[in-house]
């Protein structure tokens, strides 16, 4: 019976690793050492440093509609020990996100609300922003681990966004801390 149990184990392992393999076949990991993550993009996407942005890393996809696809990860230091996101934390954010993006055009926030990064536990938020007569729809992905905290921010044209959306998800959920 163990023995039985054991290869069927190991089928089951080397099929699981067979399907890896191929769906990541044509991916790219990259790794900053500096801030201590990886994460595995599609092949064809760049990497940009963020820095002189202010944020930790730009990460670049394809051009559509004029627009280029991409997220930017920024990375922050928390000083507080056991610090969480929580409905204070979300509306200080919610707060800061209109300020600031008020000033480039209109924004309209969409949905929010708990999720998944990893086996982070996170918080997401969906807006528009119109500046001028463009649309760019973004959304934003929030989580805490130790004394850091991990901001996600994808953008693509409104008329795009559910086009990339998937890549995005598929993009975040190869996120790990080293």
């Amino acid at each position: 019976m163990k023995k039985i149990f054991l290869k069927s184990m190991l089928f089951v392992l080397a099929f699981l690793l067979i399907i890896t393999s191929l769906s990541l076949g044509e991916t790219q990991k990259y790794t900053n050492k500096e801030f201590g993550f990886s994460i595995i993009l599609p092949e064809g996407w760049e990497v940009q440093d963020g820095k002189p942005y202010n944020i930790t890393a730009i990460f670049l996809g394809p051009v559509d509609g004029g627009f280029r696809i991409n997220f930017n990860l920024n990375i922050v230091n928390i000083p507080e020990e056991g610090a969480t996101i929580d409905e204070e934390l979300i509306s200080v954010i919610k707060e800061e996100l209109s300020k600031s993006l008020e000033m480039l055009g209109e924004v309209n926030f969409l949905s929010e609300g708990k999720r998944k990064v990893s086996n982070f536990d996170s918080y997401e938020i969906v807006y528009i922003l119109k500046v001028g007569k463009m649309e760019i729809k973004q959304k934003q992905v929030y989580f805490i681990n130790k004394d850091k905290f991990y901001v996600f921010t994808f953008s693509a044209l409104k008329e795009n966004f559910d086009k990339y959306i998937q890549t995005f998800e598929q993009i975040i959920n190869t996120f790990e801390t080293i």
